[in-house]
Formats: structure tokens, sequence, C-alpha cells
């Protein structure tokens, strides 16, 4: 690889003295070049390292289409779902600007589109969103650190209970349960009971700490003719915030499998629900996939998830929305 070291240090010193347009069009050239010799571990090579020197002066617009040709050259190459081939992605992301969001955005969706197809996950690859959610969430980006934890790992969704709970602290909604809610609702849509469950407790935690006031707990016994699961004594968290109870109650119905109980809460809830027809849109989703109600042709919760995460953002809650909830 010395010839490429070679190249790299020049194109970097072109970056140096301004001549970014230049440097940014022989990255491209030297690129395929390679590529065309089939030295596809050096075309890579280059426009990595082309898209970091170009961050570091600030060309965010050419940095984010070498990125852009890296990950062509993943998709193109079939390149396997390797810690190697993810740390690139993971340089060029921490690298980035938050404030380029459209940029930004592009190199992220795209990214999760090669794990998707290279790996098991039709999501996009959890550690990966656990590390993106993880930035967002610490830039006070909520939005987007939501869209990354909902698809990331076990830690991921510990996180979503402490975001959900920061979130509410915003000013945004005066239902502050709406967080949480938007949190286990959308695990939930994706049946992943566990992580819904984990955070829950990890906001519950944070509003026992440090809002006291606003919750209690009250004795709870499932019924003996109910999963086994289910049948032990519990102290059921009671909220200030409708959303909030109307989320807990709702993971004890799943955990029950308790699909009576799943339609009085649905309806006892439904004008706080109302606050977001997104919301809407997860209860019957959950309703189909936990308790068989509803039509009989159900969305494919997959199919949806993969077009939110790969075609741009979906109908439904934005930042804009969220700031006129009142």
């Amino acid at each position: 690889m010395a010839g490429v070291d070679k190249v790299l240090a020049k194109l970097e010193k072109s970056v140096s003295e301004g001549n970014y347009y230049e440097a940014h069009q022989m990255y491209h050239s030297v690129c395929q070049r390679h590529l065309k010799q089939h030295r596809t571990d050096a075309a890579i090579a280059l426009v990595h390292a082309g898209a970091l020197v170009l961050l570091r002066h600030s060309q965010v617009g050419s940095a984010a289409d070498l990125a852009s040709r890296m990950l062509d050259i993943y998709e193109s190459e079939k390149l396997p779902l390797t810690d190697e081939n993810k740390a690139r992605i993971v340089d060029i992301f921490e690298a980035f600007p938050i404030a380029e969001d459209a940029y930004l955005a592009d190199f992220l969706r795209s990214a999760l589109k090669w794990t998707s197809s290279a790996g098991t996950c039709p999501t996009g690859d959890p550690a990966l969103h656990h590390l993106f959610g993880s930035r967002f969430f610490k830039e006070q980006e909520y939005y987007d650190a939501e869209n990354h934890l909902v698809h990331g790992t076990d830690a991921s969704a510990k996180a979503l209970g402490h975001l959900a709970f920061e979130w509410s602290e915003q000013g945004y909604c005066t239902d502050k349960g709406y967080f949480i809610a938007r949190s286990v609702l959308q695990l939930l849509a994706q049946k992943k009971l566990r992580k819904a469950c984990a955070a829950f407790e990890s906001y519950r935690g944070d509003v026992e700490s440090r809002r006291p006031a606003e919750t209690t707990s009250v004795p709870f016994r499932a019924p003996a003719d109910g999963p086994a699961a289910a049948t032990t004594a519990r102290n059921v968290p009671v909220f200030a915030h409708r959303l909030a109870n109307f989320a807990g109650l709702l993971l004890i119905a799943v955990q029950r499998e308790a699909a009576d109980q799943f339609t009085v809460l649905r309806g006892e809830y439904r004008t706080a629900l109302d606050v977001d027809d997104y919301l809407h849109l997860l209860v019957d989703r959950i309703a189909a996939v936990w308790f068989g109600l509803g039509p009989k042709k159900q969305p494919n919760l997959i199919e949806d998830l993969m077009k939110t995460m790969f075609s741009g953002p979906p109908p439904g809650p934005s930042r804009p929305a969220l700031a006129e909830m009142d």
C-alpha cells in the first residue's frame, strides 16, 4: 500500500492548500483507476481517507460524496459485515458535524441499507444504530436519537428510557408520558417486549429519582389463570401523566396476553393517544402482532420500517409537530 500512501499524502497536501475541487475530483479519478485494476482495498482506503480529510477542512458536501462512493463500493463488491468495514463508517460518522442534517442523514441511511443486505437484520446493524443514536442523544437531537435507538441493542433500550425522560423535560408536550409511550409502543410494534420493558424501567427510575412527586405505586397481582410468568405480585407504577400510565398498563396486558384488557385500555386512553396519530398507528400494529386484532390484512411492519430507514422520513411525528403540542 506504499503507492496508496504516497497518493494520499499528495492529495491531503492539495486539500490543505485549499484546492478542494481539484482534490475531490482526483480522489474520484484515482479511486476509479484502482477499481479498474481490481484493487478494491486501495480504492476504499482512498475514498475513506479523502472523506475524513475533507471533513477536517469543513468541505462537507465533497466529503459526503466520497463517503457515498465508499458505500457504493461496499454494495457493488458485496463486502461482508465485518468490524473493519463498519469501523470506516464509524470514522466518517464521528467526523461529521451533527448540524449537517441532510448530508449526514443520507450517509447513515446508505450505511444502514448496506448493513441490512450484508447482515441479518432488515432494519440495519443494531450496534451501529446504538452508536448513532447515542451520539444524537448526547447532542440533544432527541428525534434522531430515538429513530436509531429503537432499532439498536439491549443498551439502546435502556438509553431510550433515559432519553424519554430527558425529552419530556423540554416542554414539547404537557403530557410528559408521551415520550416514553413513543418508545414503548415502537418497541412493542416490533415485538421487542423485553426491550420495551427495559426502556420503561429506566424511564421509571428517572422519574422516581428526579420527579418523585409525579409517581407512586400500587400492588398488583395477575389472576391465577393467567400466564405463569405474569402471576407473581408486583407494584405497578402510577404516574401523573396519562400516557406513561398507558405504556405501563399496556406492557402488563401484553405480558398477560390479555386481549380483553388491551381493548379496554385502548378505549380508555383513546383521547390521550389523540395527541399524535403516530401513537394510534402503533397501537393498531400492537393489536395485530400481539392480539390478532384488527383487519385481516395488516401492514408489513418490517417492510414499513425498512422504508422508514432507507427512503427518508415517513409521514407522522416530526419536530415541528412536537413543538406545536400544548
